[in-house]
Protein backbone atom coordinates (compact mmCIF):
# COMPACT_ATOMS: atom_id res chain seq x y z
CA UNK A 1 0.00 0.00 0.00
CA UNK A 2 1.35 3.33 -0.27
CA UNK A 3 1.32 6.51 0.95
CA UNK A 4 -0.61 10.07 0.16
CA UNK A 5 -1.71 12.83 2.02
CA UNK A 6 -2.45 11.73 5.69
CA UNK A 7 -3.57 8.14 4.65
CA UNK A 8 -1.39 5.39 4.37
CA UNK A 9 -0.39 5.16 1.17
CA UNK A 10 3.09 5.60 -0.39
CA UNK A 11 3.34 9.03 -2.64
CA UNK A 12 4.55 7.75 -5.97
CA UNK A 13 5.73 10.69 -8.91
CA UNK A 14 3.55 17.13 -22.79
CA UNK A 15 4.49 18.79 -24.68
CA UNK A 16 4.44 21.93 -23.40
CA UNK A 17 1.74 23.88 -24.68
CA UNK A 18 2.81 27.39 -23.58
CA UNK A 19 6.67 28.56 -23.68
CA UNK A 20 5.54 31.73 -21.94
CA UNK A 21 9.48 33.02 -21.10
CA UNK A 22 9.05 34.90 -17.51
CA UNK A 23 12.22 36.97 -18.29
CA UNK A 24 12.39 40.62 -17.46
CA UNK A 25 15.49 43.31 -16.80
CA UNK A 26 15.64 47.00 -15.75
CA UNK A 27 15.74 48.20 -12.10
CA UNK A 28 13.38 47.04 -10.06
CA UNK A 29 10.16 49.61 -9.41
CA UNK A 30 7.56 47.81 -7.20
CA UNK A 31 4.28 49.67 -6.08
CA UNK A 32 3.43 48.44 -2.70
CA UNK A 33 1.71 45.42 -2.14
CA UNK A 34 -1.01 43.75 -0.20
CA UNK A 35 1.08 40.56 -0.50
CA UNK A 36 4.11 41.26 0.77
CA UNK A 37 4.77 41.31 4.75
CA UNK A 38 7.01 43.07 6.73
CA UNK A 39 10.08 42.30 6.50
CA UNK A 40 10.51 41.85 3.08
CA UNK A 41 13.41 44.39 1.66
CA UNK A 42 12.18 47.13 -0.36
CA UNK A 43 13.59 46.22 -3.42
CA UNK A 44 12.92 42.52 -3.64
CA UNK A 45 13.58 41.09 -5.95
CA UNK A 46 15.97 43.33 -7.64
CA UNK A 47 17.25 40.62 -9.90
CA UNK A 48 15.96 37.38 -11.99
CA UNK A 49 14.77 34.97 -9.62
CA UNK A 50 16.31 31.71 -11.02
CA UNK A 51 13.91 28.54 -11.15
CA UNK A 52 15.77 24.52 -11.46
CA UNK A 53 13.89 22.20 -13.37
CA UNK A 54 15.17 19.21 -11.80
CA UNK A 55 13.79 17.56 -15.65
CA UNK A 56 14.12 18.59 -19.46
CA UNK A 57 11.70 20.69 -21.10
CA UNK A 58 8.16 19.91 -22.45
CA UNK A 59 5.72 18.81 -18.88
CA UNK A 60 2.27 20.55 -17.93
CA UNK A 61 4.86 21.25 -14.61
CA UNK A 62 6.85 23.46 -16.48
CA UNK A 63 4.74 25.03 -18.95
CA UNK A 64 2.02 26.09 -15.19
CA UNK A 65 5.58 27.21 -13.63
CA UNK A 66 5.90 30.02 -16.30
CA UNK A 67 2.25 30.47 -16.20
CA UNK A 68 2.98 31.22 -12.05
CA UNK A 69 5.59 33.16 -11.95
CA UNK A 70 4.34 35.26 -15.30
CA UNK A 71 1.36 36.22 -13.60
CA UNK A 72 3.32 37.12 -10.33
CA UNK A 73 5.47 39.00 -12.11
CA UNK A 74 2.63 41.44 -13.50
CA UNK A 75 0.58 41.55 -10.09
CA UNK A 76 3.51 42.70 -8.53
CA UNK A 77 5.11 44.84 -11.10
CA UNK A 78 8.42 43.38 -11.02
CA UNK A 79 11.04 44.49 -13.17
CA UNK A 80 12.59 40.88 -12.95
CA UNK A 81 10.95 37.92 -13.63
CA UNK A 82 12.43 34.11 -13.54
CA UNK A 83 15.28 32.75 -15.34
CA UNK A 84 14.22 28.97 -16.02
CA UNK A 85 16.71 26.37 -16.47
CA UNK A 86 16.62 22.56 -16.56
CA UNK A 87 19.05 20.64 -14.81
CA UNK A 88 18.08 16.98 -15.94
CA UNK A 89 19.47 14.21 -15.07
CA UNK A 90 20.00 10.98 -12.95
CA UNK A 91 15.70 10.96 -12.29
CA UNK A 92 16.05 14.49 -10.57
CA UNK A 93 19.00 13.87 -8.05
CA UNK A 94 21.34 16.75 -10.39
CA UNK A 95 18.65 19.31 -10.05
CA UNK A 96 17.44 18.64 -6.59
CA UNK A 97 20.88 18.47 -5.18
CA UNK A 98 21.47 22.12 -6.85
CA UNK A 99 18.37 23.69 -5.73
CA UNK A 100 19.37 21.96 -2.23
CA UNK A 101 22.58 23.51 -2.45
CA UNK A 102 22.11 27.08 -3.58
CA UNK A 103 21.85 30.07 -1.52
CA UNK A 104 18.70 30.60 0.53
CA UNK A 105 18.41 34.15 -0.63
CA UNK A 106 15.41 33.97 -2.21
CA UNK A 107 16.45 34.57 -5.43
CA UNK A 108 16.71 30.60 -6.41
CA UNK A 109 13.42 28.44 -6.57
CA UNK A 110 12.77 25.35 -8.24
CA UNK A 111 10.71 22.33 -8.92
CA UNK A 112 10.24 19.71 -5.49
CA UNK A 113 7.80 16.87 -5.94
CA UNK A 114 7.11 14.25 -3.49
CA UNK A 115 9.09 11.93 -5.52
CA UNK A 116 12.43 13.89 -4.47
CA UNK A 117 11.98 11.90 -1.06
CA UNK A 118 12.65 8.49 -2.47
CA UNK A 119 16.02 8.45 -3.09
CA UNK A 120 16.76 11.09 0.23
CA UNK A 121 15.86 7.93 2.01
CA UNK A 122 17.95 5.48 0.08
CA UNK A 123 21.09 6.66 -0.94
CA UNK A 124 23.31 9.70 0.51
CA UNK A 125 22.39 12.86 -1.31
CA UNK A 126 22.36 16.65 0.15
CA UNK A 127 18.67 16.66 -0.80
CA UNK A 128 15.88 15.70 1.13
CA UNK A 129 12.88 16.54 3.51
CA UNK A 130 15.24 19.13 5.72
CA UNK A 131 17.07 20.59 2.92
CA UNK A 132 13.62 22.83 1.31
CA UNK A 133 12.57 25.70 1.85
CA UNK A 134 8.59 24.46 1.20
CA UNK A 135 6.78 27.82 -0.44
CA UNK A 136 3.88 26.67 -2.54
CA UNK A 137 2.50 23.15 -4.18
CA UNK A 138 1.07 23.39 -7.74
CA UNK A 139 -0.57 19.97 -8.34
CA UNK A 140 -1.09 16.83 -7.10
CA UNK A 141 -1.05 14.18 -9.93
CA UNK A 142 -2.05 10.97 -9.97
CA UNK A 143 -0.44 8.16 -12.00
CA UNK A 144 -1.20 6.75 -15.59
CA UNK A 145 0.28 3.25 -16.84
CA UNK A 146 -0.75 3.20 -20.51
CA UNK A 147 0.41 2.24 -24.12
CA UNK A 148 0.26 2.91 -27.56
CA UNK A 149 -3.12 3.45 -29.24
CA UNK A 150 -3.03 -0.07 -31.50
CA UNK A 151 -1.39 -1.79 -28.54
CA UNK A 152 -2.94 -5.34 -28.02
CA UNK A 153 -3.45 -4.73 -24.43
CA UNK A 154 -6.50 -3.45 -23.69
CA UNK A 155 -6.71 -3.70 -19.27
CA UNK A 156 -3.75 -3.21 -17.01
CA UNK A 157 -4.64 -7.50 -16.39
CA UNK A 158 -3.53 -7.85 -20.13
CA UNK A 159 0.18 -6.31 -19.62
CA UNK A 160 0.36 -8.54 -16.78
CA UNK A 161 -0.96 -11.59 -18.55
CA UNK A 162 2.08 -11.03 -21.10
CA UNK A 163 4.04 -10.89 -18.22
CA UNK A 164 3.41 -13.68 -17.22
CA UNK A 165 3.95 -15.83 -20.21
CA UNK A 166 6.70 -13.96 -21.17
CA UNK A 167 8.84 -12.77 -17.90
CA UNK A 168 10.62 -9.87 -18.09
CA UNK A 169 9.77 -9.16 -21.79
CA UNK A 170 7.23 -6.80 -21.41
CA UNK A 171 9.21 -3.71 -21.38
CA UNK A 172 8.12 -0.26 -19.58
CA UNK A 173 9.44 3.41 -19.54
CA UNK A 174 9.91 5.41 -16.63
CA UNK A 175 11.32 8.27 -15.99
CA UNK A 176 12.98 6.70 -12.93
CA UNK A 177 13.30 3.27 -11.86
CA UNK A 178 13.67 4.01 -7.89
CA UNK A 179 11.52 7.08 -8.17
CA UNK A 180 7.46 6.91 -8.06
CA UNK A 181 6.86 5.16 -10.79
CA UNK A 182 9.91 2.38 -10.65
CA UNK A 183 8.22 2.00 -7.47
CA UNK A 184 4.74 1.44 -8.48
CA UNK A 185 5.74 -1.11 -10.80
CA UNK A 186 7.57 -2.92 -8.29
CA UNK A 187 4.63 -3.56 -6.58
CA UNK A 188 2.30 -4.08 -8.92
CA UNK A 189 4.85 -6.99 -10.30
CA UNK A 190 5.09 -8.10 -6.66
CA UNK A 191 0.97 -8.22 -6.00
CA UNK A 192 0.69 -10.18 -9.57
CA UNK A 193 3.77 -12.05 -8.97
CA UNK A 194 5.31 -11.20 -12.43
CA UNK A 195 8.69 -9.56 -14.07
CA UNK A 196 8.50 -6.65 -16.22
CA UNK A 197 11.69 -4.97 -17.85
CA UNK A 198 11.68 -1.43 -16.39
CA UNK A 199 13.63 1.34 -18.51
CA UNK A 200 14.25 5.16 -17.39
CA UNK A 201 14.30 7.75 -19.71
CA UNK A 202 15.43 11.25 -18.66
CA UNK A 203 12.18 13.08 -19.70
CA UNK A 204 8.60 11.67 -20.60
CA UNK A 205 8.61 12.95 -24.10
CA UNK A 206 11.34 10.75 -24.83
CA UNK A 207 9.10 7.97 -23.53
CA UNK A 208 6.16 9.00 -25.57
CA UNK A 209 8.59 8.27 -28.49
CA UNK A 210 9.55 5.23 -27.53
CA UNK A 211 5.98 3.97 -27.24
CA UNK A 212 5.12 5.38 -30.45
CA UNK A 213 7.92 3.55 -32.32
CA UNK A 214 7.21 1.11 -30.60
CA UNK A 215 10.40 1.00 -29.03
CA UNK A 216 8.91 -0.27 -25.60
CA UNK A 217 5.58 -1.96 -24.28
CA UNK A 218 4.11 0.36 -22.09
CA UNK A 219 4.59 3.31 -19.83
CA UNK A 220 4.13 4.55 -16.17
CA UNK A 221 4.24 8.55 -15.73
CA UNK A 222 1.07 10.43 -14.28
CA UNK A 223 -2.17 11.66 -15.89
CA UNK A 224 -0.67 15.64 -16.52
CA UNK A 225 2.01 13.98 -18.47
CA UNK A 226 -0.39 12.17 -20.73
CA UNK A 227 -2.92 14.75 -21.66
CA UNK A 228 -1.62 15.98 -25.02
CA UNK A 229 -1.09 12.32 -26.37
CA UNK A 230 -4.09 10.92 -25.19
CA UNK A 231 -6.15 13.81 -26.90
CA UNK A 232 -3.96 13.40 -30.12
CA UNK A 233 -4.97 9.46 -29.96
CA UNK A 234 -1.18 8.72 -30.01
CA UNK A 235 -1.67 6.47 -26.73
CA UNK A 236 -4.30 5.13 -24.16
CA UNK A 237 -4.38 5.06 -20.64
CA UNK A 238 -5.49 1.81 -19.01
CA UNK A 239 -5.37 2.56 -15.54
CA UNK A 240 -4.86 5.78 -12.90
CA UNK A 241 -3.19 5.75 -9.71
CA UNK A 242 -5.70 7.69 -7.32
CA UNK A 243 -7.83 6.23 -4.77
CA UNK A 244 -10.97 7.46 -7.29
CA UNK A 245 -11.16 7.96 -10.89
CA UNK A 246 -9.23 11.33 -12.11
CA UNK A 247 -11.55 14.03 -13.27
CA UNK A 248 -9.85 13.99 -16.49
CA UNK A 249 -10.11 10.33 -17.36
CA UNK A 250 -13.37 9.18 -15.81
CA UNK A 251 -13.85 6.26 -18.03
CA UNK A 252 -10.30 5.08 -16.93
CA UNK A 253 -10.38 2.72 -13.92
CA UNK A 254 -7.81 3.08 -10.82
CA UNK A 255 -4.83 0.29 -10.43
CA UNK A 256 -7.46 -0.90 -7.52
CA UNK A 257 -10.11 -0.95 -9.85
CA UNK A 258 -8.13 -3.19 -11.84
CA UNK A 259 -7.02 -5.61 -9.23
CA UNK A 260 -3.76 -4.51 -7.87
CA UNK A 261 -3.90 -2.50 -4.54
CA UNK A 262 -1.51 0.10 -5.33
CA UNK A 263 -1.52 4.13 -5.16
CA UNK A 264 0.24 6.10 -7.13
CA UNK A 265 0.22 9.56 -6.46
CA UNK A 266 2.91 12.69 -6.78
CA UNK A 267 2.66 16.42 -5.14
CA UNK A 268 4.54 18.91 -7.12
CA UNK A 269 5.64 22.25 -5.23
CA UNK A 270 7.86 24.95 -5.85
CA UNK A 271 10.56 25.30 -2.99
CA UNK A 272 13.59 26.85 -2.19
CA UNK A 273 16.67 25.80 -0.09
CA UNK A 274 16.05 25.24 3.08
CA UNK A 275 16.87 28.69 5.01
CA UNK A 276 14.92 31.23 3.13
CA UNK A 277 14.52 33.98 5.40
CA UNK A 278 11.20 33.55 5.97
CA UNK A 279 9.34 37.07 5.23
CA UNK A 280 10.25 36.15 1.77
CA UNK A 281 9.08 32.56 1.99
CA UNK A 282 5.86 34.19 3.35
CA UNK A 283 5.90 36.80 0.16
CA UNK A 284 6.32 33.98 -2.47
CA UNK A 285 4.08 32.13 -0.76
CA UNK A 286 1.12 34.71 -1.09
CA UNK A 287 2.21 35.67 -4.80
CA UNK A 288 1.50 31.88 -5.74
CA UNK A 289 -1.56 31.71 -3.92
CA UNK A 290 -2.82 34.78 -5.31
CA UNK A 291 -1.39 33.69 -9.19
CA UNK A 292 -3.67 30.18 -9.14
CA UNK A 293 -6.78 32.30 -8.05
CA UNK A 294 -6.35 34.39 -11.06
CA UNK A 295 -9.10 33.88 -13.46
CA UNK A 296 -6.63 34.09 -16.52
CA UNK A 297 -4.32 31.18 -14.82
CA UNK A 298 -7.21 28.81 -13.70
CA UNK A 299 -8.60 28.92 -17.80
CA UNK A 300 -4.91 28.22 -19.35
CA UNK A 301 -4.90 25.24 -16.07
CA UNK A 302 -7.91 24.19 -17.20
CA UNK A 303 -7.10 24.35 -20.67
CA UNK A 304 -3.90 21.98 -20.54
CA UNK A 305 -5.53 19.65 -18.15
CA UNK A 306 -3.46 20.44 -15.07
CA UNK A 307 -4.37 18.73 -11.57
CA UNK A 308 -4.77 21.89 -9.77
CA UNK A 309 -3.92 21.28 -6.11
CA UNK A 310 -2.78 24.82 -3.93
CA UNK A 311 -1.28 24.51 -0.82
CA UNK A 312 0.30 27.13 1.10
CA UNK A 313 3.76 26.14 2.78
CA UNK A 314 2.94 25.01 6.02
CA UNK A 315 0.37 22.56 4.78
CA UNK A 316 2.74 21.59 2.09
CA UNK A 317 5.63 21.19 4.67
CA UNK A 318 3.19 18.87 7.07
CA UNK A 319 2.34 16.72 3.41
CA UNK A 320 6.03 16.14 2.75
CA UNK A 321 6.73 15.46 6.61
CA UNK A 322 3.68 12.13 6.62
CA UNK A 323 5.16 11.09 3.39
CA UNK A 324 8.66 11.11 4.25
CA UNK A 325 7.79 9.17 7.27
CA UNK A 326 6.33 6.86 5.87
CA UNK A 327 8.63 6.24 3.09
CA UNK A 328 11.29 5.70 6.15
CA UNK A 329 9.00 3.11 7.58
CA UNK A 330 8.54 1.27 4.01
CA UNK A 331 12.39 1.47 3.33
CA UNK A 332 12.90 -0.08 6.99
CA UNK A 333 10.54 -3.05 5.95
CA UNK A 334 11.41 -3.43 2.32
CA UNK A 335 13.97 -1.66 0.91
CA UNK A 336 13.67 -0.69 -2.60
CA UNK A 337 17.20 -1.41 -3.85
Amino acid sequence: MLFRRNKTIFVLLISALLYVMVVGCGSFAASASSLRPEGVPADYPNKEIKFIFAFGPGSITEAYVRILYQKVQEMEGWDHGVLFTCREGASGRIGWSALANAKPDGYTTGFVPTACLIPSIAEDVPFGYDKFSYIFNMMSDPGAIGVAKDSPYKTLKDIVAAAKERPGQIIFGVTSITGSEGLTLKLIQKAADVKFKIIAFDVDTEIFSAIIGKHIDAFCLNVGDTTTFVEDGSVKILATGDEKRSVFMPDVPTYQESGYDVIQMNMRSISGPAGIPEPIRQYLENCFMAAAEDPEVKEKAAQIKIPVDSLRGADLKAQFGVINASLKTLWENDPWQ
